[in-house]
This record gives structure tokens, C-alpha cells and sequence, in this order.
């Protein structure tokens, strides 16, 4: 049976293979220079856009979202000027974000940087977790402020400043206080940070006033208490070990606590009381004469 074989078909002599741009140069070129309109025309778009005023942010000019409520005017003003942002950026710069979150981190008010949020076109909202003074200092008549982290919170004040919320006055401690923003490495510091945050947590500081917390004990051994309270009245409290301590048989802070509690109890606002020891298994409770 025949078969059939494809044939292919050869140019004639005549014929000679015509060039790329020849047989599609006309499309080929319109391709090139659309591409090439687009490359453009998004430069200068970008360029408009990084640049132009209605895209600028000026830094100077940024504040701080839902600031905690304890935060008065003061404090905030002078939170702003320590060590403000300047300068311009535009919203699409896409380093924004990372600079002001890498300044406001370095900000020894700051405990750490919660968002930072763009809104077209030129706002920037930033949302920061402030640090809460939690102890006053006292340093030759005057009060360094630190936090729970036994970090300094910045500023040298005359007087313990006014808050809503307590914090302790603290008497004893011999070490130079840091720069703002650095954690204070002090062993009475650290005490007084863990009595502290105990009585807030608990709310003892509702049931009575600590007026001070004297660590100047602390370190020294012996069997005499390394803390003392001076609460309403000036009443000492012994509080005993050093809450970081780890020596056998020192009640823990709970068990501390919980003995303060229940002297309160009995002796609202310690009414009468001339010392209590709450670092034994039953608190020691001895009266005015």
C-alpha cells in the first residue's frame, strides 16, 4: 500500500530567510519601548512618592498612641524630649518602620515597642509599653525612680513624685545609680523591687502605708533582718531574708505576706503595734506599751 512521507518544504533559490526585526521588529520594538515607558513612569512615580510633601512624615511630630493613664502631662513632655525623633521620611520608605521602632526601643522610658502603624497618607501612630515606676530611691536627699526590672527610670527628683498607684521610698542603698534606661545592679535594689511588687500584687499597700524600705542590711549576713518596712506610724516590719535569698528555712515571700496580711487583720492600719516580724512561721506581733 503507498504511504506517505512528510515532505519538507525548502526555501527556493530566490528565497533568502528574512530577519528577526523584519518579520516582527514593528511588534517587537512597541514591547521594548512599552516596557521601557513602564520603567519610567514608575520612577517617577515612586520618585513623587518618596518625596513629595503629601507622603512626608515629619518625625518631630510624632506622638505616642493610648499612653497608660498614670502618665500625667509632665511625665509625657518629657518623654517626648528625651532624645526626639527629627528629620523627614516618606511613608513608603520602606526603613520607617524599623528606624522609629529601633529609636523609640532605645528610649529609657520604653520597656518595649508594642506597634508601629502607618496611615495614609502621613501618619505614623506608635503604641509603646512605658516603663512604671515601682521604687524611689533616696540618694543624698534626693529620689532616683526604677521599676519592677530594678531599671532607672530617668530624672533626679527632690521628692518622691506623685502617682496613682504606690511606690516605695527606699532607704540604704550605696551603689551609684546607672544611666536612664539600665538596669541598677544593686543586691538592696533588687530586695526592695521583690518586697514591693509583693505588697502591690497583694494589695498590702492598700491595707496599710509603707512610708520606706531600708535595705541598708542587706548583704551583711548574721542573724539580724536584712529588710525593714516603716509602715503607718513608723512601724518597723522585719521582713527577714532578702527575697532573692536562698538560705534553708527562710519563709518565701507568700508565706511572708500572707503573715502580714493577717496582722493587719487583727490590727487594722497596725493601730497600737510597735514592731512586727513576719519572717517566722508565726508572726511576732509585740504591742505599744
Amino acid at each position: 500500500m503507498p504511504t506517505e512521507a512528510a515532505v519538507e518544504k525548502k526555501p527556493a533559490a530566490s528565497e533568502k530567510p528574512q530577519p528577526f526585526l523584519a518579520r516582527y521588529g514593528f511588534s517587537a520594538t512597541v514591547a521594548v519601548l512599552g516596557v521601557l515607558m513602564l520603567v519610567l513612569i514608575h520612577r517617577s512615580v515612586y520618585a513623587y512618592l518618596t518625596s513629595g510633601d503629601d507622603y512626608t512624615i515629619d518625625l518631630a511630630t510624632l506622638h505616642v498612641a493610648d499612653r497608660p493613664e498614670w502618665a500625667g502631662d509632665g511625665l509625657v513632655s518629657e518623654f517626648k524630649t528625651n532624645s526626639p525623633l527629627t528629620g523627614k521620611m516618606s511613608i513608603f520608605d520602606p526603613e520607617l518602620t524599623k528606624h522609629v521602632t529601633e529609636h523609640y526601643a532605645q528610649n529609657p522610658w520604653v520597656s518595649r515597642v508594642l506597634t508601629v502603624q502607618k496611615e495614609f497618607p502621613n501618619t505614623l501612630r506608635v503604641k509603646v509599653e512605658m516603663r512604671k515606676p515601682l521604687l524611689a530611691i533616696e540618694m543624698k536627699g534626693q529620689y532616683v525612680l526604677v521599676d519592677r526590672e530594678s531599671v532607672r527610670i530617668p530624672g533626679t527628683y527632690v521628692n518622691v513624685p506623685k502617682f496613682t498607684f504606690t511606690v516605695c521610698r527606699v532607704l540604704g542603698v550605696k551603689s551609684a545609680p546607672p544611666e536612664g534606661g539600665k538596669r541598677w545592679i544593686d543586691p538592696g535594689i533588687d530586695a526592695a523591687a521583690g518586697v514591693a511588687s509583693a505588697l502591690v500584687e497583694n494589695r498590702v499597700d492598700r491595707m496599710m502605708t509603707v512610708h520606706s524600705i531600708d535595705v541598708s542590711r542587706v548583704g551583711r549576713g548574721g542573724r539580724e533582718t536584712e529588710v525593714v518596712l516603716h509602715a503607718e506610724d513608723s512601724v518597723p516590719i522585719e521582713w527577714g531574708r532578702s527575697p532573692t535569698s536562698r538560705e534553708y528555712g527562710e519563709l518565701t515571700v507568700n508565706e511572708k505576706v500572707r503573715n502580714l496580711k493577717g496582722v493587719l487583720m487583727s490590727q487594722p492600719r497596725l493601730k497600737g503595734v510597735g514592731r512586727v516580724k513576719v519572717q517566722f512561721d508565726d508572726p511576732v506581733v509585740i504591742m505599744r506599751r
